[in-house]
């Protein structure tokens, strides 16, 4: 008979003088070599270590040409090959097969032999293909549960009986609890380190709202650790999946792995299901690289760099997140290195992470483009050009710039003589915020443009604001108007013209400004004079959007040339670093150096002394408004 579940029986062909009957060679004990195994202390081998001694005895005491122990993955779906000597090299460690490959004598939990395999094609699927003809297996069981299978093989049929099978299971049985406890230790271990990974590749992801640093992370976190390549697709606006970012742990071939994947039909995500095979490019494919580089007059080809990486073990993952497809991850083996089961697992893990890594991403810029756009909206385009003066602002976000502030400012002329400006904060952050903004800015443009002196626009400007009812929200305010002052005795106009200048600029350059304003609430604006001197002019009022009846009154002062007004939003003046605040004092001080720089450079002088106060990066919004009288 060829498969064997009983004692061998008369007239069965002898062994080769090469084999020894399990009866002969381990009657006792303590005359077999692998035997002592179990008397030395199993606790200092791990799993590999065990089994590998383990083969190495039996194929020795059994006179075997080969040995080989098969256990079952983690969730029993496959056998993987944990422990091999003497096979051919088509069986290494760690192939797997099936569970389903196996014949029904395999899944027994009784020794099973196989006296000439080639008899039986396909018996033992495993060896398929090989020169080994004879084969016993023996179950490692514990606990009335198989827990694996020990192996021997031979290149001469028939040269192992069911007497043998019994005896070396009795012996083997001695170690399968310390296999069992070995390979559930491992599991162990394994899992921790996966979870360790996960938690880890969570952190990273996390960490960042940049798509395409995020893109980057996920090819980075996934090679080598779970294969040899990676990349990542990503889907543009029209719905197309492109190529993103390529890497390998092989450095060297991550070019030529791009150019592969560049000229291959990308990975629809809406049709992949987590760790499905993908098909790499065909040979016309293949073709059409080469011509593009001969093209593209670039190195030739070589052997080593053919874009063999696309015919290895690939699999794809969908990366999809809140029903948005946002791409593919494709990940990468050498041919015939499979993906175990735990690995895909993971990796299907991994990639809903990184989806929702993506998608977290890509919401973060969608809100940072439209905060910076309705930021845009609420500042001026640009600066009207004042006769007479030299204007300069700055203005400074404060956080990551995904939110819109409150700080704002503007210029506009009102006639052909006379400007408003406005330098305000609207109390929070926000679209709340944004829109009291907007409703400021544009409402000081309208009521000035009507004639309305500077009290009466912020009285209205507050009557509109109350309006808004719970959607109100307080604002300070500096407004102004700027004008020409009435000339001075004695000052000569003609002497003005006389140097080639108009009488209109000559009425601003010589005569100096006159500005009208009221500060409701908001910081008072700093006067550098030519001399050097540095004053607070103005007096506080109230502040817009908390009473209904305001009592406001106007203030005007007089610009000589070479003056300086220095207005700042209180992002500036509250700069603080522990216990100490830069306040007006402070900018004052710094004012006080600036008195022969161009409006711009003192308000990047300002701007500079502003956030070096702290060696934190600011809290609050900025805004600086610098006017200069030429």
């Amino acid at each position: 008979m060829t498969v064997t579940d009983q004692p061998e029986g008369p007239g069965q062909p002898s062994r080769s003088p090469h084999q020894v009957s399990l009866g002969e060679s381990c009657v006792a004990a303590e005359d077999m070599e692998w035997a002592a195994l179990p008397d030395t202390p199993l606790a200092q081998f791990n799993l590999d270590e065990l089994l590998q001694r383990t083969v190495e005895r039996v194929r020795k005491a059994m006179g075997a040409d080969g040995a080989y122990v098969l256990l079952p993955t983690d969730d029993e779906g496959e056998f993987e090959i944990r422990a091999v000597i003497g096979l051919p090299r088509s069986v290494r460690q760690f192939t797997r097969l099936p569970v389903q490959a196996r014949s029904g004598q395999l899944g027994s939990s009784l020794p099973v032999v196989y006296e000439d395999i080639q008899a039986l094609p396909g018996a033992v699927p495993l060896l398929t293909g090989t020169d080994i003809r004879a084969v016993a297996s023996i179950p490692l069981v514990v606990e009335a549960r198989v827990t694996g299978y020990l192996g021997i093989v031979a290149k001469q049929p028939r040269c192992f009986t069911y007497d043998d099978t019994i005896r070396l299971q009795r012996a083997i049985n001695r170690i399968t609890l310390s296999v069992e406890n070995a390979r559930l230790a491992e599991s162990y271990r394994v899992r921790r380190g996966w979870l360790s990974f996960l938690a880890e590749a969570s952190d990273l992801l996390a960490g960042t709202l940049d798509h395409e640093q995020t893109l980057a992370l996920v090819a980075q976190l996934v090679t080598p650790r779970l294969a040899t390549w990676c990349a990542v697709y990503s889907v543009d606006e029209t719905r197309v999946a492109r190529l993103a970012y390529v890497w390998h742990e092989d450095e060297t071939k991550v070019d030529a792995l791009r150019a592969a994947l560049e000229h291959t039909p990308p990975p629809d995500p809406r049709m992949l299901s987590n760790g499905q095979p993908w098909q790499g490019p065909d040979s016309a494919g293949s073709a059409r690289i080469a011509e593009h580089r001969d093209q593209s007059n670039e190195a030739p080809i070589k052997p080593d760099d053919d874009f063999g990486v696309l015919s290895d073990t690939i699999v794809a993952f969908p990366l999809i997140a809140r029903r948005h497809a946002l791409g593919a991850l494709l990940l990468g083996r050498e041919r015939g290195d499979e993906f175990r089961r735990d690995v895909l697992d993971l990796a299907d893990d991994l990639s809903r992470r990184a989806a929702l890594a993506l998608d977290n991403a890509r919401l973060y810029s969608e809100r940072t483009a439209i905060s910076k756009a309705l930021q845009r909206s609420l500042l001026p385009p640009e600066l009207p050009e004042v006769p007479g003066l030299d204007v300069a602002v700055i203005y400074q976000a404060a956080g990551e710039g995904n939110d819109v502030g409150g700080d704002f400012y503007d210029l506009f002329p009102i006639t052909v003589d006379r400007w408003g400006f406005a330098i305000g904060d609207v109390c929070g952050r926000g679209a709340q915020a944004a829109a009291v903004t907007g409703l400021a800015r544009h409402a000081l443009r309208i009521l000035g443009r009507e004639g309305h002196s500077v009290p009466i626009v912020l009285d209205r400007l507050n009557a509109a604001i109350l309006d808004e009812g719970a959607r109100a929200r307080f604002l300070t305010l500096l407004y102004g108007e700027i004008s020409s002052r009435p000339r001075k005795p004695g000052e000569n106009q003609d002497e003005s013209r006389a140097h080639g200048k108009s009488s209109n600029h000559a009425a601003h350059t010589s005569g100096g400004l006159r500005i009208t304003f009221v500060s409701a609430g908001h910081p008072l604006p700093l006067r550098l004079r030519s001399t050097g001197e540095v004053e607070s002019i103005g007096t506080p009022q109230t502040l817009l959007g908390v009473i209904e009846d305001l009592d406001l009154v106007a203030e005007t002062i007089d610009l000589d040339p070479g003056d300086v007004l220095l207005c700042v939003t209180d992002g500036a003046i509250e700069r603080r670093h522990d216990q100490h605040m830069l306040g007006e004092e402070g900018l004052a001080a710094a004012l006080a150096k600036y008195g022969e720089l161009t409006a711009a450079a003192v308000a990047h002088r300002i701007q500079q002394v502003v956030v070096n106060f702290a060696p934190k990066a600011p809290k609050d919004d900025m805004a600086i408004l610098v006017l200069r009288v030429l």
